[in-house]
């Protein structure tokens, strides 16, 4: 944290990200020579060691688009592919004492506020976040399976290889099993490489309930990897539905696991949850169900 911060900002990495990150990780530094500073020109050398801190840890195929002041003396930086064509991203830039840094994670400010989300809507990066109830009816309409029977069904995009996930499941799937709340999991795959094969492995099983409990049953908490084996053959029906669903995600202004969409006592239409908040399942099992049309009944 930094003590002359004027909005108390900090920064922090997580399981999820703020646009369709090239990147995953926390923090990088990477030692520039003046030498490689020099042989940029045209630009300034801050920038400069930015672009060349990009290039170097996505192998080239990432570039700078654009640079925006950020808070507290951070560069706010938007990436994108080199060659033009895909998703942009949202990174904050700062000069260390040893070189530059790159942070891929959201900025939070002493208030709460997401300022890498904001900022993503602002330069464009994301487009404006899906409202609940639109996204309770996508959800609902969206490949997947629901877990439980009985009580109020709420909706969540869960990753296979997501620790906090698992976290979820373990805390969420008893309940449902014992009739006292429901819950449709939309299937998501972006952590890791081996999020989307696992995912679609689960999905085009005979019973993803079974399937999806087996996948944290053996989850590995140390490697934050489910246990589910990717299949051979991945239905390319099936690929193309988690692909999606993925992007159904992204309309939530982050791209983060567990959200969930759920109505809370009292609520007329579902909210939005990054993450579980505390003394989440007590509400949960007390509020209302999605309808299908996005209200809550």
């Amino acid at each position: 944290m930094m003590t002359k911060a004027k909005r108390n900002a900090l920064w922090f990495g997580w399981s999820g990200f703020t646009g369709l990150l090239i990147f995953t990780g926390a923090i990088w530094a990477v030692d520039l020579s003046s030498t490689a500073q020099a042989e940029v020109q045209g630009k300034s050398v801050r920038l400069a060691n930015f672009s060349l801190v990009v290039n170097k840890l996505s192998d080239g195929h990432a570039k700078i688009l654009s640079t925006f002041a950020g808070p507290d003396g951070l560069t706010g930086i938007v990436v994108g592919p080199a060659g033009g064509h895909g998703p942009k991203s949202i990174v904050w830039g700062i000069e260390g004492k040893d070189g530059p840094l790159l942070i891929p994670g959201p900025v939070l400010d002493a208030e709460g506020q997401n300022l890498s989300m904001q900022a993503a809507e602002q330069q464009g990066v994301i487009p404006k976040p899906m409202a609940g109830r639109k996204l309770a009816q996508a959800m609902l309409a969206a490949p997947g399976f629901t877990v439980g029977t009985k009580r109020p069904l709420f909706t969540v995009f869960l990753d296979p290889n997501c620790i906090f996930c698992h976290d979820f499941w373990n805390k969420v799937y008893p309940l449902a099993e014992a009739g006292k709340l429901r819950f449709k999991v939309v299937p998501v795959g972006f952590l890791k490489p081996s999020s989307l094969p696992k995912a679609v492995t689960i999905l085009q099983s005979k019973d993803p309930v079974a399937a999806w409990a087996q996948n944290e049953a053996s989850f590995n908490v140390k490697t934050e990897e489910g246990g589910a084996k990717p299949a051979k053959v991945l239905d390319p029906k099936v690929l193309a539905e988690v692909k999606a669903n993925t992007e159904l995600l992204a309309r939530t202004g982050e791209v983060a696991t567990p959200t969930i969409v759920a109505c809370l006592k009292g609520d007329q239409v579902p909210q939005v949850f990054h993450g579980m908040t505390p003394g989440m399942l007590t509400d949960l099992g007390r509020g209302a169900s999605i309808k299908g049309d996005g209200t809550c009944s």
